[in-house]
């Protein structure tokens, strides 16, 4: 499939996800999964984590995800799985997790719902989760916060509104 070279991540997510990547130590950075990924996130890691090979965790058969991320997306150093994130194996070890606009659609796919998505997403063993939502997607904050408090700490957050008008809510969580 041939490259769109012409699509750029908008600068307000690049300096979004910049900033919530920044406090993160990569040296010992070995792998990291882009769960519901998508073609700024993939685009993104890529860029930033050229030495690794970044995993994009799609629904089976979600085109709408995984066209876009062929078609824009110029680097190779990625692989796409289609799976359920329900149906991911929870003992992998993974050093970052991004969870890119994930929890506001989620639930739109099979019988998941956003509770045990959320418990899903903090039962993988990683040491980060990035993770970044749309103010319009309504996302259960109180839930959210109580899971993160169960698990870890928020060790930097950020608020933007993009060039479109949403506003985005991002985090970096590092687990205990």
């Amino acid at each position: 499939m041939e490259t769109n070279s012409n699509w750029q991540i908008s600068e307000v997510q690049r300096k979004l996800l910049g900033s919530l990547f920044s406090v993160i130590e990569d040296n010992d950075v070995k792998n990291v999964f882009d769960i519901g990924s998508g073609r700024t996130s993939i685009q993104y890691l890529t860029d930033r984590y050229k030495n690794l090979v970044i995993t994009g965790i799609v629904f089976p058969g979600d085109a709408r995800k995984i066209d876009p991320i062929k078609e824009c997306v110029t680097n190779t150093n990625y692989e796409i799985i289609e799976q359920d994130i329900m149906h991911f194996d929870e003992n992998q070890e993974i050093d970052i997790v991004l969870a890119h606009l994930f929890l506001g659609e989620a639930e739109q796919f099979a019988e998941n719902k956003f509770p045990k998505i959320l418990e899903k997403l903090f039962s993988l063993k990683t040491k980060y989760i990035v993770m970044v939502n749309l103010e319009r997607d309504n996302i259960n904050q109180d839930l959210l916060l109580a899971e993160i408090n169960k698990r870890g700490k928020i060790i930097k957050s950020e608020r933007v509104v993009s060039e479109s008008g949403d506003v985005c809510l991002g985090m970096t969580i590092k687990l205990t």
